[in-house]
C-alpha cells in the first residue's frame, strides 16, 4: 500500500527528483579524502591546499583572525582548515541545499570560537602568503 502511494505521488509530481548525494570525499589513487594529504605527501596537494587556505582566509578574515603563524605544524588545525577549503568549494560548486551553507557558516563560527580562546596576541597572527620552506 506505501508502495503503490508512492508511486502515485511520483507519477503526479508530487514528489522531487532525488538528486544523488555529492561525493563528500574524492578518492585519489592514494584512497584518501580529499581534505587530507595523501599517503606518501603531496607537493601539488599542498600547493594547490595553501591556495585554498589562503582564499579561505581572505573571504572570512574577521573569522580566521586568530589563526596563528605555524599553524600547519598542528595537524588538527591542518585538517580542519583543508577540510573548511573543501567544503567551501564544493558548496560553491553546486551545492542545491541552503541547510549546506548553514552548516558550513555554523562550523566557520565554532572554528572561530576556537581560535580566540587559544589566544596569542596579534604579532603572533599568520600573514596569508607563499607557503613556508616546510610546508612546500
Amino acid at each position: 500500500m506505501v508502495r503503490a502511494e508512492i508511486d502515485r505521488a511520483a507519477h503526479e509530481g508530487m514528489v522531487r527528483q532525488l538528486r544523488r548525494a555529492s561525493n563528500l570525499v574524492s578518492r585519489s589513487g592514494a584512497d584518501r579524502p580529499q581534505w587530507l594529504e595523501p599517503f606518501g605527501g603531496g607537493q601539488g596537494w599542498r600547493k594547490e591546499m595553501w591556495g585554498e587556505i589562503v582564499a579561505l582566509h581572505g573571504r572570512y578574515p574577521r573569522h580566521l583572525e586568530g589563526l596563528k603563524e605555524g599553524w600547519w605544524q598542528d595537524a588538527a588545525h591542518t585538517e580542519i582548515l583543508c577540510a573548511l577549503a573543501v567544503w567551501r568549494a564544493q558548496i560553491d560548486d553546486g551545492a542545491e541545499n541552503p541547510r549546506e551553507e548553514l552548516a558550513f557558516q555554523a562550523q566557520l563560527a565554532d572554528y572561530a570560537a576556537v581560535l580566540r580562546q587559544q589566544g596569542g596576541g596579534v604579532t603572533r597572527a599568520w600573514k596569508p602568503g607563499a607557503p613556508p620552506d616546510e610546508w612546500a
